[in-house]
């Protein structure tokens, strides 16, 4: 049957040859010239990704081969139709900070007000528009105002495609230029890259003239405020009717100064109209900023130079190029001013020392009563009589010598006449020799036993050599070199001063070190409180500049200033090192130029400001600026009279730390003690002559009451010794 099999194949075979010559395939259509020259173009930029926008259905077709040409070339896309869910997802991926290439199907006169107003302005952001027109459209009817980046694409003929770009010139203005373009018959794409990079075009800016917002704040900017028009017009503004300004110097100024020579370009400044660099007002989620830095935001500026601190807040009004300054946050205030000299006698030992000293001298009088009266005590009626009979039991004479000689029978004392009496007065005489000693005063010993003369010659080399003299050298170092109060350098120390000494803080108005207080945690959290709690008026801890606050605190009030430590110690130097106290390093600043949200010429300015920093030229433009600060302070100096130099010495004297003579002022606390001595000697006896002319019977019962202590004071301390004698002395023996 194997031959059935057969035959049943050859049939089966036969017919499907016979059907598949009747079957008719299209044939394959040409891909339209429209896709292949978008896709060239787009493969000129080299994008990871293409966001294509579809919103021209005449194109539809286009659209579809241009989509699957991308692919072919192994691009990424993303296709939108829906214009808001394209708007969000441009302005997260700016957000992330990723570039995004769009290919817009669509007209750009409605799109361009929308990419505006949504703030998707962006140099990450690049829209190619492309909808077969011929010409590009006129700068009336469509503007591509920086910093949007747009490319326009045309077809002016039918295998012919031009792209024009808007950010080809460094003017900022709404031109598109022709940079680039396809012809099909000729070598296709002209050059690759398809767009002029934008280094290259913003090195040179061809004497642009940009807007920039200035405020004083020495020693970055000196600016004088003023009504009339100056001569030269590149440092002045109109911006705020009324309002003008020059700029005469600063650190930021010359930098400024600097950049623009070696980019071509000019500026001239403008007066922000709080005179601030801003501070962020309005809700959390679109906020709005004042000063400077709102003219930034608002694009009324270009870039704001100075002491501008970064901070998140502030990142949402104003991209920042590298640092300028790399600075650290500090405070500010008065130099530790003298301490009182009338106290002087009592520093050269610390107030922990005083009380053992004092205790010393105290003890030192009973110590040396109680080692010469001990003896007196210890030796009982019992033994001194054994004592002294056995030293009278003489027997010399033999007894024959008795006989024949009449010899006086020796007589035996009396009890109460072997103990040995003990001085009179030895308790006060002891206590006031101890202090007489301690106090340098000539003294005779009030005992002259071996024990006495040990212990009084352990009390003078303690008084002469440990105490007295190492008091004197303290005492005169101390005159030498007055004692100063501790100074305030750490927060917590400023922190004790604002809660207990009344120390008011001051910070500068619309600063990001305010931003930084109100944002903070911790110990700066509990400053901002303290700041809000002590202030008398409302908001009146702030100041219009650091300036303003090394001024409060040279006229000698308990202020205290928080800020950038390079700008304080510049004021610092100007108005004399030596009356302020400048802190410890609270914590890592920077500060840069704040520009536009999206600036194209960012990166630019990156490279100038590198090679300036690396170069150090930030460094020699700062150290110049403290050069001339101290030069004019000099000039001014030496053009002063006598009578200010003396009058500025006498004011500044109680901050000069060199040594100095001693004189009769340092030495008032030992007339204090003197005199306060005296006045108590005098009241003292003043009372007692009172008492005994008034009541000679209170004053003698005052007396025997006295008395009587005393004595019960000795029976005690002689019971005690007793007890000691019966009871612990014999144990130990054991």
């Amino acid at each position: 049957m194997w031959w059935c099999k057969v035959l049943l194949v050859s049939l089966l075979g036969f017919e499907f040859a016979q059907t598949y010559k009747h079957i008719q395939y299209p044939e394959p259509r040409n891909v339209s010239l429209v896709a292949v020259a978008l896709s060239e173009i787009i493969n000129g930029l080299r994008p990871g990704s293409v966001t294509i926008l579809a919103l021209n259905n005449s194109l539809s077709e286009d659209i579809d081969d241009f989509i699957c040409k991308i692919h072919e070339l192994h691009f990424k896309s993303c296709i939108f139709s829906d214009l808001e869910k394209y708007f969000n997802f441009i302005e997260s991926t700016i957000s992330g900070s990723a570039q995004s290439w769009s290919l817009i199907f669509f007209e750009p006169s409605e799109l361009a007000r929308e990419i505006h107003a949504r703030n998707l302005a962006h140099r990450l952001a690049l829209f190619i528009f492309y909808w077969g027109t011929e010409k590009p459209p006129k700068s009336s009817t469509v503007r591509f105002e920086e910093p949007i980046r747009a490319a326009v694409i045309t077809r002016p003929r039918k295998a012919a495609f031009h792209v024009f770009y808007n950010q080809a010139t460094p003017k900022g203005k709404s031109n598109l230029r022709l940079v680039n373009w396809y012809d099909e018959e000729s070598l296709g794409l002209y050059r690759t890259p398809l767009l002029p990079d934008s280094s290259n075009v913003y090195s040179n800016f061809q004497g642009r003239v940009f807007n920039v917002p200035v405020i004083h704040s020495p020693p970055w900017h000196f600016v004088l405020y003023l009504n009339q028009t100056a001569n030269s017009t590149t440092n002045m503004t109109t911006n705020v009717p009324g309002r003008k300004l020059k700029v005469i110097g600063g650190r930021d100024h010359h930098l400024l100064e600097l950049i623009a020579n070696k980019m071509n370009f000019k500026f001239q400044y403008v007066d922000p109209r709080e005179r601030t660099q801003g501070s962020s007002v309005g809700s959390e989620r679109k906020s709005l900023f004042t000063g400077g830095l709102g003219m930034i935001q608002n694009r009324e500026a270009h870039f704001l130079f100075g002491d501008v601190g970064l901070s998140w807040e502030r990142r949402k009004a104003a991209e920042f190029s590298f640092f300028t300054l790399v600075d650290s946050g500090a405070f500010a205030t008065h130099a530790p001013r003298r301490l009182n000299e009338a106290l002087a006698v009592v520093r050269p030992f610390q107030a922990n020392v005083w009380p053992y000293l004092i205790l010393t001298v105290l003890l030192s009088g009973p110590m040396f009563y109680f080692v010469i009266a001990m003896p007196y005590f210890w030796e009982t009626e019992e033994k001194a009589f054994e004592e002294v009979r056995r030293k009278c039991s003489i027997e010399l004479y033999p007894e024959y010598i008795n006989e024949i000689t009449l010899v006086k029978p020796f007589k035996h004392p009396r009890k109460d006449q072997l103990k040995k009496k003990m001085p009179k007065n030895l308790f006060s005489k002891c206590t006031w020799f101890t202090v007489q000693l301690f106090l340098k005063q000539s003294c005779s010993e009030p005992y002259n036993g071996m024990r006495a003369r040990f212990l009084i010659i352990v009390y003078w080399v303690a008084a002469t050599y440990v105490l007295s003299d190492v008091y004197s050298a303290q005492l005169t170092s101390f005159f030498a070199r007055p004692a100063r109060e501790s100074p305030i350098d750490t927060l917590s120390k400023l922190e004790y001063a604002m809660e207990y000494r009344g120390y008011q803080l001051f910070i500068e108005k619309d600063s990001s070190v305010l931003e930084m207080l109100e944002n903070s945690t911790e110990i700066f959290r509990r400053l901002y409180k303290l700041m809000k709690q002590r202030d008398t008026k409302y908001e009146g801890f702030l100041i219009n500049s650091i300036e303003e606050g090394i001024q409060r605190i040279s006229n000698g009030a308990e202020n205290v200033i928080l800020g950038g430590r390079e700008t304080l110690y510049f004021n610092i130097k100007r108005y004399g090192i030596n009356n302020f106290q400048l802190s410890q390093q609270l914590y890592t600043r920077y500060s840069a130029v704040a520009m536009q949200i999206g600036c194209p010429f960012l990166e630019s300015f990156n490279k100038v400001i590198i090679h300036l920093f690396e170069g150090g030229i930030m460094d020699k433009i700062t150290n110049s600026e403290y050069e001339k600060m101290l030069a004019v302070k000099d000039l001014n100096r030496g053009s002063e009279g006598q009578f200010k130099k003396n009058e500025n010495k006498q004011k500044y004297s109680v901050f000069d730390s060199n040594p100095q003579p001693i004189n009769l002022r340092m030495l008032q606390g030992a007339f204090i003690i003197l005199l306060f001595g005296n006045t108590l000697a005098a009241t003292i006896l003043l009372i007692e002559i009172s008492i005994y002319e008034n009541n000679i019977a209170l004053y003698v019962s005052i007396l025997n009451a006295i008395r009587s202590l005393y004595v019960a004071l000795r029976k005690l301390a002689a019971w005690l010794l007793q007890w000691i004698q019966q009871t612990a002395l014999p144990s130990l023996h054991l």
